[in-house]
């Protein structure tokens, strides 16, 4: 049996359909299942066993090279095509049974609303962790980690502070007292982390705090190595990023801050999982630019930081 997984193109969001690709595998065990995602997610799936092959589809490309991406999709004859997408690829490529269209679950979080798209094909789902580490980076990390300074016993405390958009973004001068704070007992580790790619947050942070005991990761690790640190960590404090959905999916504890994003539908699920949001008549508003003063993330202290993480901790 062959299987099309058409996933999506943020980091973040492809995190939270890969229940659905959990899913396939535990139904259709001996299938072949390739995935369709984006250049930027595409490493997601780099060291994936589960993963047959890779089809990278870049939207920005012209209708001529669309074109003949489809044509090849087509060559492949595919029994099922599951389309996290809602768009006309399983149609064009001829696939033998797709995924609802229906856009099921408006109101619910995003992994469980993509969920819903496996209605009416009978599949059991299994709950659990969806992301492949590779042991490879796991050794990686280790090795990186030891040389930081980072011994056995020590509490490893995350930080993601940097978001592709700015208006998720809460102050560095707050993170450097959060920091600064935890930096203070003995049995923390601090590590700042992150893709790098907008290190706006994370790079204002480090020159505020001139502390050679923070462990700088920002831009140091890739995708796959960066799956293996976060499931080193005991907690990550984060604001609505791509590594709040990775450690969710991988069990770790999460702090989040949100201001413009809606918690109900990209919230951290985990049990003990905690948000620390404020209660506006403009929040959550899901835009990319703020009318208003960030009222959201503003208002948001070190100190109730602070306390949630001693509380998690």
């Amino acid at each position: 049996m062959k299987i099309l997984f058409i996933t999506l193109s943020n980091i973040g969001d492809v995190i939270l359909t890969l229940p659905v690709l959990t899913t396939l595998k535990h139904n259709f065990r001996d299938a072949k299942i390739d995935v369709m995602v984006g250049p930027r997610a595409k490493d997601i799936f780099s060291k994936d066993p589960r993963i047959n092959r890779v089809f990278i589809y870049d939207k920005r490309k012209g209708v001529k090279e669309k074109a003949a991406f489809i044509k090849d999709l087509r060559k492949e004859n595919y029994d099922l095509a599951i389309d996290m997408k809602t768009s006309l690829v399983p149609f064009l490529i001829g696939a033998k049974k797709s995924s609802s269209w229906i856009s099921l679950g408006r109101d619910h979080h995003k992994r469980s609303a993509h969920l819903r798209k496996l209605r009416g094909l009978g599949l059991e789902y299994k709950d659990g962790q969806s992301i492949h580490v590779d042991q490879k980076d796991r050794k990686d990390i280790s090795k990186l980690l030891s040389g930081s300074g980072v011994r056995e016993g020590d509490v490893l405390i995350g930080i993601s502070a940097d978001c592709r958009s700015h208006t998720k973004e809460w102050q560095a001068e707050k993170f450097r007292e959060v920091i600064k704070g935890l930096l203070g007992q003995k049995r923390f580790k601090v590590i700042l982390m992150g893709d790098g790619v907008k290190p706006r947050v994370s790079s204002s942070i480090k020159e505020l705090i001139k502390d050679d005991s923070l462990i700088d990761m920002v831009g140091k690790t890739d995708l796959n190595q960066l799956f293996a640190l976060i499931e080193r960590l005991n907690i990550l404090l984060t604001c609505d990023s791509a590594c709040m959905h990775i450690a969710g999916d991988l069990g770790i504890k999460v702090l989040a801050l949100f201001g413009p994003t809606d918690v109900k539908k990209y919230g951290p699920t985990g049990r003990y999982d905690a948000v620390i949001r404020k209660d506006l008549e403009c929040a959550p508003c899901n835009k990319a630019l703020c009318r208003l003063n960030h009222e959201c993330m503003q208002e948001i202290t070190a100190e109730e930081v602070l306390t949630a993480l001693e509380k998690l901790l």
